[in-house]
């Protein structure tokens, strides 16, 4: 795929271009393979497996394959089953295991291997390295899993059962799109209408349905995510958090605060180190992508830069040079951005061990809708009887960032101009005397009522600054059935993992709203799979009342770092 007339460029580096490597069913994939020109070798071989075309390489986030030649290693690039050059029908997941092991072995006998193989990438270039584990191809050592989930359905396209809209429907027109090109599909030019304006599938309705992710002449996996809305059969063969024990293999994982696979991310890389050793975890403070000191308009400082590459180098050559390894592991177990501080801090594992579960609970005198409301976070206990909004899924509360009409990017945005609107609660603490460390993953416990029998409740957190900016740090979400009866529900909902240094003089603040979107798909408030909605009118608006008393004492757990 790369002229040769380029590859004077490539000094201290050999390039094989279109290398040929043969299933087990005949289906030939096809790779590049960048080999050192200095030294003698046999090298350690590094490995991407991946659907967007070999030549990128994931150089969005990564050094370009020749930066790791140059570093001591074999690095092959692959195209999988069914993209770019290779053979073969692409189905998202489906044949990476077998693929996977296949190409591990192969690329463990070339020429130049000394046998030892590991694989890296992010994102679906992750999961490539996950399933190829899973079938223990005994060449393969070491993994670095980058923004990924160990769970699909879980940690990718679903939080508590509410679909991930956004994402889901952004990477089905991204994905799709080339497979229609490669097979001159008449839905080519929707799909690539779709992917220069991902958000107008977001009001599609009824969205399983919906062209062209439905099309018959492309694949469907997009429409096979939406369609299958419960962890069912479909998914289960993705969870791989239910299979931690066959992947015994180091893994440098690594997650990004506002990346939205966080928490897949996160419990792979924990469940993972209760079972094996040679884990490490590095939480940045990054989007999805890019990675860098530049995050949602905010400037994180030079510490935020990434220096990720260097980094894998020294850890790979840790097990991928010998036989054994030799030597201490070059990374810690976790290490991870601190927002606020804007350093770097280590530990032991995540949440770190001196994080301490610390209740701030919900107080009002029944006003608490918007910033402008009365709703506070107390140390000391509730106050108050309760707080209702209206949920109207003709009007959300928009994900963090906004983009209504399209993607949704987080990062640490200002939340406070969405928390004028009346249609959410918010509760804000007094400005801190002394420094508050968060570090873990926050819950908030809510006793609701609702008037539907079906709807959603979200809740974000945010480190109110002196200058009155709300900046966001995390959110959850849960799928509540059963909060329309007299005495209502106590619901649980997961936040995600976060680490920040708020000083004297900020506040703590959470908004509590039945959306986020496009984020996630708006419940209709009623028990119809929000996906199969047909139409506007559809939709039902729920009467939405969260409790705050002696009895009902609705609350903030914060994991706070202490002395």
């Amino acid at each position: 795929m790369i002229g040769h007339h380029l590859t004077d460029a490539f000094d201290g580096v050999s390039l094989e271009s279109g290398a040929i490597a043969t299933m087990r069913d005949g289906t030939r994939l096809i790779a590049d393979i960048y080999r050192p020109t200095d030294g003698t070798g046999p090298w350690p071989v590094l490995l991407m497996r991946q659907p967007y075309g070999r030549d990128i390489a994931s150089t969005v986030v990564y050094a370009h394959p020749t930066w790791w030649a140059r570093e001591g290693f074999l690095v092959i690039i692959q195209d999988v089953r069914g993209r770019g050059d290779s053979e073969g029908t692409f189905y998202t997941f489906r044949n990476e295991i077998d693929d996977g092991a296949d190409t591990v072995a192969w690329a463990a006998a070339l020429p130049g291997s000394n046998g030892r193989v590991g694989m890296y990438g992010f994102s679906y270039q992750a999961s490539t390295q996950l399933l190829a584990a899973l079938a223990r191809p005994p060449a393969l050592k070491a993994l670095a899993p980058h923004m990924t989930a160990f769970d699909l359905y879980s940690g990718w396209f679903y939080r508590d059962g509410i679909l991930q809209l956004s994402t889901t429907i952004g990477w089905a027109s991204q994905m799709l799109r080339e497979d229609a090109r490669r097979t001159e599909a008449d839905s080519a030019a929707a799909l690539d209408t779709n992917w220069l304006n991902a958000g107008r599938l977001s009001s599609a309705m009824p969205l399983t349905d919906a062209p062209p992710l439905a099309n018959e002449d492309v694949p469907s996996y997009g429409i096979d995510w939406i369609r299958h809305p419960t962890k069912d059969a479909y998914w289960e063969e993705f969870d791989l958090l239910a299979r931690v024990a066959e992947l015994a293999v180091p893994m440098f994982h690594l997650s990004g605060w506002y990346d939205f696979y966080l928490r897949g991310s996160v419990d792979g890389f924990r469940k993972m180190a209760a079972t094996h050793p040679g884990q490490v975890l590095l939480a940045g403070p990054w989007q999805h992508i890019p990675w860098g000191e530049h995050v949602g308009g905010q400037d994180l400082g030079p510490a935020a830069a990434p220096a990720i590459d260097a980094m894998m180098a020294a850890w790979f050559h840790h097990w991928l040079d010998h036989e054994v390894p030799v030597g201490a592991a070059p990374l810690p177990p976790v290490r991870y951005f601190e927002l606020g501080s804007n350093a770097w801090k280590e530990a032991t594992a995540w949440p770190p061990p001196a994080s301490q579960p610390r209740e701030w609970f919900l107080c009002s005198g029944k006003r608490a809708n918007s910033r402008y409301g009365d709703g506070a976070l107390s140390p000391d206990g509730p106050a108050g009887p309760e707080d209702m909004f209206t949920y109207d899924p003709e009007v959300p509360v928009v994900a963090p960032g906004g983009n209504r009409g399209g993607n949704v990017a987080f990062g640490p945005h200002d939340l406070a101009p969405q928390q004028e609107g009346n249609n959410l609660l918010v509760y804000t603490s007094s400005p801190l005397d002394t420094p508050l460390v968060i570090a873990g993953d926050p819950r908030c416990v809510l006793h609701v009522c609702s008037s539907a029998s079906h709807t959603h409740f979200v809740v974000r957190l945010s480190r109110v600054l002196p200058t009155g900016v709300a900046q966001f740090l995390c959110l959850g979400a849960a799928s509540v059935i059963g909060a329309d009866t007299p005495t209502g529900k106590e619901i649980s909902i997961q936040l995600d993992p976060i680490a920040v240094q708020m000083a004297p003089g900020e506040t703590v603040r959470i908004d509590v709203a039945s959306s986020a979107y496009p984020l996630l798909i708006r419940s209709p408030n009623h028990a119809t799979d929000p996906a199969t909605v047909k139409a506007p009118g559809d939709f039902g608006h729920a009467l939405q009342v969260v409790y705050h008393n002696d009895a009902q004492p609705s609350r903030l757990v914060l994991p706070v770092l202490t002395d």
